[in-house]
C-alpha cells in the first residue's frame, strides 16, 4: 500500500511539474515571441541558443540588465531565494529545525548585516542603479508569471529582494574560510594532547611538498564542519580550482589562451548561469552566480579572467577572556569592556520562534551558541570580510571594463573578501595574475594556524594587506600563469600565511604546460580534463612497502599486483585507482582515528590538512602517528600500511566481489546531481540526477573528488564549468555547464550538458552576433501602466 501510494503521490506531483514546467518553460521555448518589460525605456532583444544560454542585447545597460533579472528569475528564483535565505538566515522559514544550526551560524556571522552596510559604499552609483535594474526584472517575474514548481511545493511566494541581498552573494562566496575555523581551534585543541613531534605532522601544511615535488615552497565535535555540509545540501561551496594562462610564445596561434575549471560542491542546479549580455557601452559573455547580475568568470571582446580561491588565511579566531560577574564583557589589556549585543528571532515553520543574541567583542562576533562554539571557551571570529572597505561589486563592475593591466589591478584592489585568485588576460598579448583581497597580517612570531588569547593587543591584527603586498605576476618569461589553491611560490611569499590545498595539482599542470611550446584549444582540453594522481609512483612506493609475501591468499595478491602496476590515471575502467582510493582512505583511517578520536577524524579530514599530513607521513614511517595507542605494542608503519591493506582488500570484497578485474572506478565513483528538494522521495525523480560514472579523484587535475575522509567515493566536489577562451577567436570559445543552464526540470536545459561533461566533451561558447542573429528572438518591450 505504501509503495502504490508513492507512484500515486509521484504522478500527482509530475503533473504539476509539467503544468507548472510548462508555464515557467514560456522562455525558452518560445511560447512567447514578447515580453511587456515594466520600466525599461528601450527593447531588449533575447536570442536563447540550443543549450538555453540568453545572448541579451540592448542599447541601454538597465534595460538590459532589466531584461537579464527577468531571464534568470524564469529559470533559477528558487535558487536566488535559497541562497538569500542562506545568507539571511532564515531557511528554518521552510524547513524547519533541521536548518536550525545553519541560521544561527548565518546570524551570528552577520552575513546580511555587513552585507547592509556594505550597501553604503555602493548608494548613488551606477553600480547601486544596475544592481536596482536587475531586481525590478526578477520582481516582475515575482509578481506577475508562474513561479517554479519548488514555490508550489512548499506552498509560499517570495518576497521581493534588496540589493543588499545581491551583496551577500560576497559572503555566500567566502563560505569556504571553513578550514580556517577548523584548523584553528583543531590544532590548539590538540597542542594539549599530543606530543611535539605528532602535532608538526598535523601542521604540516604546504612544508610538505618538497617531499614529493622539490620544490620549496615559499572538547571539538564533529559539528564544527557540519553546518558546512548542511550547507552544501542547499546551495554549493566553493572548494578550489584550477586556472592557467598561456601568452603567444607558448600556443600553436601565437595568440593567448586561457582555462579555468572552478571546483564546487555538487548540486543541482549548478551554481553558474551562463549568459551573454551587450550594450552600447559593453559587452560580456559570462557565468553569473544567478542572485548577482555581474559575472563571477567572463570574457569580452578584449579580455578574459578566471578565478580560482586563493587559500590564504582570512580568518583569525581569538579566545576571549569572559567576565564571570558579567557574561557580557571581555578583558582586553587588564581592563573588562562591554560586548555588543544585537538580539536575533528565527523563524522556524510549524514551531515557536527562537531568539538567540549575537554579541561582538573588539575581535569579533562569538561563536558561542553555533556548532563552532566550544563549552567553556568563548571563540570570536575576526574575518577580512568585515573589513569596512569591502567592495567586491566595484572589482566585478570594473573586471569586463578593464583594458590594461593597470586597469586590471585597479579593479581587484576594491574587494577585502572573498580571497580569490584572478588570472587575466586581453586581447594585446598581455597576460597576469593578481590576488584579490585583504588579508590579516599579525605580529612577527603569532601563529596564524592557532587559536589567539584576545585579552592581549600583541595578539591583535596588526594591517590588513593592501594590493601592492597581495601576490601578483604580470608577463612572466616562461609565458605561464597557473593558479590551483596551492601556495604561490618565490622566497617573497615565504612567510604567506594560509590553509593551501595539496600542491599536486598546480605541480603536474605547471609541468605539462612547461614541457609544451605550441598549445592548441585541443591540447588545453585534454590537460584539463587529466585524471592521473599526481606523484602516484611516489604514493605507491610507500603504500607497498611491506612485501607481497605478507600476503596469504590470491585475492590480496592480485591486488597488490594490480596496485604496484597501476599508471596512475583514474578513468572509470580503472581497477588500480579504485584500490589506490580504497587504501588510501584505510590507511588514514589508521593513522589518525586512534590519536583524535572519530569524530576529530571527520572534522580533519574535511580540511586540506588531512592528505597533506598523509603525504608527510608517508615519507616518515618512523613518526610516532604510525603507532595504534590503543594497542599495549608499539607498531611500525610497515605494519600499519600492511593491515590496512587487508582491510581495504576485505571491504572492496565485500562491496565489488572477489574478481580484483571487476573493481573498475565507475562502479564507486560516481557523480549526482541534487536538488535541496531532492532529498524527499519521490522528488529526488523530479529534480535530481543520479548515479553517473565519472573519472577522476580528489586532487587530480580533474579534480572530481570524493570525501577524504570517508570510503564512500561518490563525487562530492567537481569542476561546475569547465571554460577555454582562445585569443584567436574570441566570437566562439569552449565550455560546458553541467548539468544544464536551467533550473527547471522540464526542460531540456536541466540536464543536455551532463552526458557532454561525464565524457569530457565541450561546447562553442558563442559571442558572435552573425551566427547568434540567426536565432528567432524573443523581444523585451517597453511597458507602461500609463
Amino acid at each position: 500500500m505504501n509503495r502504490i501510494f508513492k507512484i500515486f503521490l509521484f504522478l500527482i506531483i509530475s503533473s504539476i511539474g509539467v503544468i507548472y514546467g510548462i508555464n515557467h518553460l514560456s522562455l525558452l521555448t518560445n511560447l512567447k515571441s514578447e515580453v511587456l518589460l515594466q520600466k525599461n525605456e528601450n527593447k531588449v532583444h533575447a536570442y536563447i541558443d540550443s543549450f538555453g544560454i540568453p545572448h541579451l542585447e540592448g542599447q541601454k545597460n538597465l534595460d538590459v540588465y532589466r531584461a537579464l533579472g527577468y531571464t534568470i528569475a524564469k529559470e533559477r528564483l528558487f535558487q536566488m531565494d535559497l541562497l538569500r535565505r542562506i545568507v539571511q538566515g532564515r531557511l528554518s522559514e521552510l524547513f524547519g529545525d533541521k536548518t536550525l544550526e545553519i541560521d544561527k551560524l548565518m546570524r551570528t556571522l552577520m552575513l546580511k548585516r555587513v552585507a547592509v552596510k556594505q550597501e553604503e559604499l555602493i548608494k548613488g552609483t551606477v553600480i547601486f542603479d544596475e544592481l536596482s535594474a536587475y531586481l525590478e526584472g526578477v520582481h516582475q517575474v515575482i509578481d506577475q508569471e508562474f513561479l517554479p514548481l519548488e514555490f508550489k511545493i512548499l506552498g509560499y511566494k517570495p518576497e521581493h529582494f534588496t540589493v543588499s541581498d545581491i551583496i551577500g552573494v560576497a559572503g555566500y562566496m567566502a563560505l569556504t574560510f571553513s578550514d580556517g575555523i577548523a584548523r584553528d581551534i583543531l590544532n590548539s585543541e590538540m597542542m594539549d594532547k599530543l606530543p611535539d613531534e605528532k602535532l608538526k605532522a598535523l601542521r604540516m601544511g604546504e612544508d610538505v611538498e618538497s617531499l614529493y615535488a622539490g620544490v620549496n615552497f615559499e572538547g571539538l565535535q564533529v559539528e564544527l564542519q557540519k553546518t558546512f555540509n548542511d550547507i552544501d545540501t542547499y546551495y554549493p561551496l566553493f572548494h578550489g580550482s584550477n586556472s592557467w594562462v598561456l601568452s603567444g610564445k607558448k600556443t600553436e596561434s601565437g595568440n593567448t589562451i586561457l582555462a579555468n575549471d572552478p571546483h564546487i560542491s555538487v548540486g543541482h542546479p549548478s551554481v553558474f548561469y551562463e549568459a551573454h549580455i551587450k550594450t552600447r557601452e559593453f559587452e560580456v559573455y559570462g557565468h553569473f552566480i544567478p542572485l548577482a547580475p555581474y559575472p563571477v568568470l567572463g570574457h569580452t571582446p578584449f579580455s578574459a579572467w578566471a578565478v580560482t580561491m586563493s587559500e590564504i588565511d582570512d580568518i583569525t579566531v581569538y579566545l576571549e577572556k569572559m567576565n564571570p560577574d558579567n557574561p557580557k564583557q571581555a578583558m582586553y589589556e587588564q581592563n573588562w569592556y562591554d560586548l555588543k549585543v544585537t538580539p536575533e528571532i528565527i523563524k522556524v515553520k510549524n514551531q515557536k520562534d527562537v531568539s538567540i543574541e549575537v554579541l561582538e567583542s573588539k575581535h569579533g562576533p562569538l561563536l558561542t551558541g553555533t556548532r563552532f562554539h566550544i563549552e567553556g571557551k568563548a571563540l570570536a571570529l575576526n574575518w577580512s570580510y568585515y573589513h569596512p572597505e569591502n567592495n567586491l561589486f566595484k572589482s566585478l563592475y570594473e573586471m569586463p571594463r578593464a583594458k590594461t593591466i593597470e586597469q586590471f589591478k585597479m579593479a581587484v584592489s576594491h574587494a577585502a573578501s572573498p580571497g580569490l585568485n584572478i588570472s587575466w588576460a586581453n586581447n594585446e598579448g598581455d597576460i597576469a595574475w593578481w590576488v584579490l583581497g585583504k588579508y590579516p597580517v599579525l605580529n612577527p612570531g603569532i601563529p596564524y594556524d592557532l587559536v589567539l588569547d584576545g585579552s592581549q593587543a600583541v595578539n591583535d591584527i596588526h594591517h590588513f594587506t593592501s594590493i601592492e603586498e597581495n601576490p601578483n605576476m604580470i608577463n612572466p618569461e616562461s609565458g605561464i600563469i597557473v593558479t590551483a589553491n596551492s601556495k604561490p611560490q618565490g622566497t617573497k611569499y615565504q612567510g604567506l600565511a594560509g590553509y593551501w590545498q595539496p600542491a599536486g595539482r598546480y605541480n603536474r599542470i605547471e609541468k605539462i604546460l612547461s614541457e609544451k611550446m605550441n598549445w592548441s584549444v585541443e591540447a588545453t582540453q585534454k590537460l584539463q580534463t587529466d585524471e592521473k594522481v599526481p606523484f602516484h609512483d611516489q604514493y605507491i612506493k610507500q603504500m607497498l612497502i611491506f612485501s607481497i609475501e605478507k600476503l596469504n591468499d590470491d585475492l590480496s595478491r592480485d591486488a597488490y599486483a594490480n596496485l604496484k602496476n597501476w599508471n596512475g590515471h583514474c578513468d572509470i575502467k580503472s581497477v588500480g585507482c579504485t584500490i589506490f582510493a580504497n587504501f588510501s582512505h584505510s590507511i588514514m583511517k589508521n593513522l589518525f582515528e586512534d590519536e583524535l578520536g572519530e569524530k576529530n577524524f571527520k572534522t580533519f579530514g574535511q580540511t586540506t590538512g588531512l592528505w597533506q599530513s598523509y603525504k608527510y607521513l608517508l615519507k616518515n614511517l618512523e613518526n610516532p602517528f604510525w603507532d595504534n595507542i590503543q594497542t599495549q605494542r608499539v607498531e611500525s608503519g610497515s605494519e600499519i600500511l600492511e593491515l590496512a591493506f587487508k582491510e581495504a582488500i576485505q571491504s572492496m570484497s565485500k562491496k565489488l566481489g572477489t574478481q580484483v578485474s571487476q573493481w573498475e572506478w565507475g562502479r564507486v565513483h560516481t557523480i549526482s546531481y541534487n536538488h535541496p528538494l531532492g532529498k524527499v522521495k519521490p522528488l529526488n525523480m523530479i529534480f535530481n540526477k543520479e548515479n553517473t560514472s565519472i573519472g577522476g579523484i580528489r586532487y587530480s587535475i580533474n579534480n572530481i573528488g570524493q570525501k577524504t575522509y570517508s570510503n564512500d567515493f561518490s563525487a562530492a566536489v567537481a569542476p561546475a564549468t569547465r571554460r577555454i577562451i582562445d585569443f584567436t577567436n574570441l566570437k566562439v570559445s569552449w565550455g560546458v555547464l553541467p548539468p544544464g543552464n536551467s533550473g527547471n526540470p522540464v526542460s531540456v536545459h536541466f540536464d543536455d550538458q551532463l552526458k557532454l561533461y561525464a565524457n569530457k566533451e565541450y561546447r562553442s561558447q558563442i559571442m558572435d552576433w552573425d551566427l547568434i542573429q540567426k536565432i528567432k528572438p524573443i523581444v523585451f518591450t517597453p511597458f507602461s501602466k500609463e
